[in-house]
C-alpha cells in the first residue's frame, strides 16, 4: 500500500471518530436538557423558602444569604442546572462540602451550563445566593423581588427573596 493510500485510510479514520465522538456529545447534552423541567419538583424541602431583606442599602454591598435544601423525595436525584431572574442575583450550591461556582441569569443566548451534581436522599444541600443592590444604578432603587430556580431530574425548584434598596 502507498503512502498516499495510507494518508487517505487514516484521515478517513480520523474523520468517522471526530463524527461520532461529537453526535455523542450533542446527544448527551440534548439528553440533560430534555430531562431539565419547569415544573414544581416533588419532596425537596427548603428553609427557608422566601427572604424578606427589609431595606437594603445601595451603598451597602453584596447582601449574601442562604437556604437550605433537603432531599425528602424518598431517592437520590441529580441537581442539573443553576439560573437566577436578574444579573444582580447569583447563586451556588454546596453538596458534601464541595461547593460549585456561582450561576447567574441566563441572557443573549449565553446559557450556564449544566450540572450532574447527585443529591441523596436524605441529604440536606445549602445555597448560597448573593444580591447586589448596585448592579443596575441608581435606576434599580426601590422594591425588589428575584428568583433563583434550581433545576433538578424530577423538576424545579425556586427560592425567592424581596426587599427594597434605599439610597
Amino acid at each position: 500500500m502507498s503512502r498516499e493510500s495510507k494518508f487517505i485510510i487514516g484521515a478517513f479514520i480520523v474523520t468517522i471518530l471526530l463524527v461520532v465522538g461529537l453526535t455523542f456529545l450533542v446527544t448527551t447534552k440534548q439528553k440533560t436538557e430534555a430531562a431539565i423541567s419547569t415544573n414544581p419538583v416533588e419532596g425537596i424541602e427548603s428553609n427557608p423558602q422566601n427572604y424578606d431583606l427589609g431595606n437594603v442599602p445601595y451603598s451597602g454591598g453584596l447582601v449574601t444569604k442562604e437556604y437550605e435544601i433537603k432531599n425528602a423525595s424518598g431517592k437520590d436525584i441529580k441537581l442539573f442546572k443553576i439560573t437566577t431572574s436578574c444579573m444582580c442575583t447569583t447563586a451556588s450550591v454546596t453538596i458534601g462540602g464541595k461547593g460549585s461556582s456561582f450561576y447567574g441569569m441566563e441572557m443573549s443566548g449565553v446559557a450556564n451550563p449544566t450540572l450532574s451534581l447527585a443529591v441523596k436522599n436524605g441529604e440536606t444541600v445549602k445555597v448560597t445566593v448573593r444580591f447586589d443592590p448596585a448592579a443596575h444604578g441608581l435606576a434599580g432603587l426601590g422594591q425588589v423581588q428575584r428568583s433563583v430556580w434550581l433545576y433538578f431530574d424530577g423538576g424545579m425548584k425556586e427560592l425567592t427573596f424581596n426587599g427594597d434598596v434605599v439610597q
